[in-house]
């Protein structure tokens, strides 16, 4: 038997939000993202090309006997999408074919996912900033993960081969038109609050933050700001949240004017 050498140890979060809450359950995304509406609209994918991946059972072929004219779900184009940066980076239709055979690890008839597991992460992608890879190994592993995984792996060794890395984000992004994923590739790691404090000392210039903990529900986080004009205070009324509170200070002999805003977080 085969060791495996390259794992992602996020089996916690991935037993909770694909298994418990995504695999058997019915969501409007998995329709969405199954229904065969899309042409493939690029012409560097052939006819004969797709008959060749058909007949070598990288994508399925669900026409009648085979013939006539067909269209594909957005999974499906994304999956097509995968296959071609992959045959651009030199691997053969072998190991795209082990590629598809761990997204498809998942798969049953009786779900409403054709692949669910490429489904929950195009979904996860749509509805989340942090960047989604799929990493193809030389000997012939693959994982599919959020990049927070993917650095974990990566520092306490779970990974240890060279890999290629597709990114979700950008492959969509670039396959279809209309509003864009929007991806944090920089601040991905960080919780809600962590984000919030870095904001407030590094660009709103905040005089003070405070964090209290409301048990084990919210987090209210509230930031002062002191400004020398009220037309500053304006300003940053515009940008605050529903909750604040505005009031004048004096410090030594001049007047300045305070706002404080409030923030509930979840934890």
């Amino acid at each position: 038997m085969e060791i495996k050498r390259n794992y992602l140890a996020d089996t916690d979060w991935f037993d909770y939000h694909f298994i418990d809450r995504f695999l058997y359950e019915n969501h409007s995304v998995k329709e969405f993202l199954n229904e065969p509406k899309y042409t493939i609209g690029d012409e560097a994918i052939s006819s004969r090309v797709l008959k060749h991946w058909h007949d070598t059972e990288i994508l399925e072929d669900n026409r009648p006997k085979g013939k006539g004219w067909r269209k594909f779900s957005f999974t499906e184009v994304v999956w097509i999408s995968i296959v071609s940066q992959l045959r651009k980076f030199g691997l053969d239709l072998k190991k795209i074919k082990k590629v598809k055979e761990y997204l498809d690890t998942f798969n049953s008839t009786e779900n409403q996912s054709q692949c669910p597991l490429l489904d929950f992460y195009i979904a996860y992608c749509m509805s989340s900033k942090i960047p989604v890879k799929l990493l193809v190994f030389d000997t012939g592993e693959v994982l599919i993960g959020i990049q927070v995984a993917i650095d974990l792996a990566v520092q306490y060794e779970f990974i240890q081969d060279d890999y290629i890395s597709i990114d979700l984000a950008k492959l969509i992004n670039k396959r279809f038109k209309g509003e864009k994923i929007e991806t944090d590739y920089f601040n991905y790691s960080l919780s809600t609050i962590e984000k919030e404090v870095q904001q407030g000392i590094y660009y709103d210039d905040v005089k003070s933050i405070t964090i209290n903990v409301n048990g084990n529900k919210n987090i209210l986080l509230t930031k002062e700001r002191i400004k020398d004009s009220r037309d500053e205070i304006k300003v940053l009324l515009q940008k605050t949240g529903e909750y604040y509170e505005e009031s004048s200070v004096r410090t030594g002999k001049g007047k300045h004017y305070k706002l404080v805003e409030k923030k509930k977080l979840k934890k």
